[in-house]
């Protein structure tokens, strides 16, 4: 076709705190009622230290939107009580609440035309008990996570089906019970789930993903051809200390990364071929040094038995069954595209996060694709997706014909 096919790897859905009632039992509506406080208490004191100041009035007056920790918000957290703490998570005004496109689908519509992408990738951002991208994190009791994953998931196939061939919505999964996690993920996959199973990137008081006990996981995955992902977001908490914050994006990366070396040396893609990963908003170039450090240790005579029943070394796995989500993909980054190889990254807009290209993402798109190749611009933007995740271009080529952007509007931006 004409128009390019953007498919963003990389893009945040969840509800206000209120609507997840609607999803999950009510014996469960007051205790997460009041993590929800919990949880905006600890936003509230945090204030003013996650981005700089200047960078947040920047992207309020781009997107007409507020921005999340706003610094003339700050207050005593003390000072409220739980419904305040609540209101400023479920008043759209609030810096504190999610944006509007991350619940309302006529506005991430709008959006999402506006930005030319025709299909996307749906991660979590805020789930009941902290289900999703912090899972792990702080200790809620067991039921109460898994009623949190549950009532995400139900609520982000109803969000998906809005129109299911442009949101490819990712499951959130415990590690608690294996057996359950199993049950939840074919329930995600009939409920039309069909982007994949985000793993935590903790696994709380349980071994990491070496360990045998998670290979039920790894057989329904590859069972259902449903993408696996790890998506930066988990670290341990660092504190009120002045420079927790910069702790926190200096190391959150290196976390999403682990699972690649957990998941060569125990076997697990070698059992299973099928299987695919997708490193999301983890960075870009790590990936080169760390193959080629897992190759040294491979072919090091002294580490033989690291390989043994592998018929593959690192970089074959990698290549094989691995895929970087490039998220904002900064021209730096693109440059690693040959050494990486330019079927291994899927761009990602990060929508509607205040680091990602909403609402500019033509201009950060001719920023890193100006120079480029068409074959390689198409295959990184849109066509590495539709293999990795089962889009289907016939659907969506009425979408790109109307929305999609020419080749030459990318390269000038806009």
């Amino acid at each position: 076709m004409e128009n390019v096919l953007i498919l963003s790897a990389d893009c945040h859905a969840g509800a206000l705190p209120a609507t997840y009632d609607e999803y999950m039992p009510k014996a469960y509506h007051s205790a997460a009622r009041g993590w929800w406080a919990a949880y905006a208490r600890e936003m509230l004191a945090r204030t003013g230290t996650f981005f700089d100041q200047e960078a947040v009035e920047e992207y309020e007056a781009q997107s007409g939107q507020p921005a999340p920790f706003k610094a003339e918000l700050a207050a005593d957290p003390a000072s409220l009580g739980d419904d305040a703490l609540l209101r400023l998570l479920s008043d759209e005004t609030s810096p504190f609440a999610a944006r509007r496109g991350e619940f309302d689908i006529v506005t991430r519509t709008r959006d999402l035309d506006a930005d030319g992408v025709a299909g996307e990738v749906l991660f979590p951002q805020m789930a009941p008990f902290g289900a999703g991208l912090i899972q792990y994190r702080n200790e809620v009791p067991a039921e109460h996570n898994r009623e949190g994953i549950r009532a995400y998931n139900r609520w982000l196939a109803d969000f998906c089906s809005h129109a299911p061939e442009r949101h490819a919505g990712v499951a959130l999964i415990n590690v608690d019970d294996i057996d359950e996690t199993v049950n939840e993920i074919r329930l995600a996959w009939d409920a039309g789930l069909w982007g994949g199973v985000l793993l935590p990137t903790s696994t709380g008081e349980h071994p990491f993903y070496q360990h045998p006990r998670y290979e039920p996981i790894w057989a329904v995955c590859a069972e259902l051809g449903l993408p696996l992902h790890s998506h930066s977001g988990w670290s341990p908490d660092y504190g009120d200390v002045a420079c927790a914050t910069a702790m926190f994006i200096s190391e959150v990366a290196g976390y999403a990364q682990r699972p690649l070396a957990a998941l060569i040396w125990s076997g697990v893609f070698e059992r299973h071929p099928d299987l695919r990963f997708v490193f999301t908003e983890a960075g870009v170039g790590w990936i080169l040094e760390r193959l080629r450090t897992l190759e040294m240790f491979a072919n090091d005579p002294n580490f033989k038995h690291f390989r043994r029943g592998l018929s593959l070394g690192p970089t074959g796995y990698f290549e094989r069954q691995c895929y970087i989500g490039a998220s904002f993909l900064p021209p730096h980054e693109a440059g690693f595209r040959h050494e990486i190889g330019v079927e291994k990254l899927i761009w990602g807009s990060d929508y509607p996060h205040l680091e990602g290209t909403w609402p500019n993402t033509m201009k950060k798109l001719s920023e890193t694709f100006a120079s480029f190749e068409e074959d390689e611009m198409r295959a990184i933007l849109g066509g590495n997706a539709l293999s990795v995740y089962g889009f289907d271009e016939a659907q969506l080529a009425p979408i790109v014909a109307e929305i999609g952007p020419s080749v030459s509007a990318i390269r000038n931006g806009g």
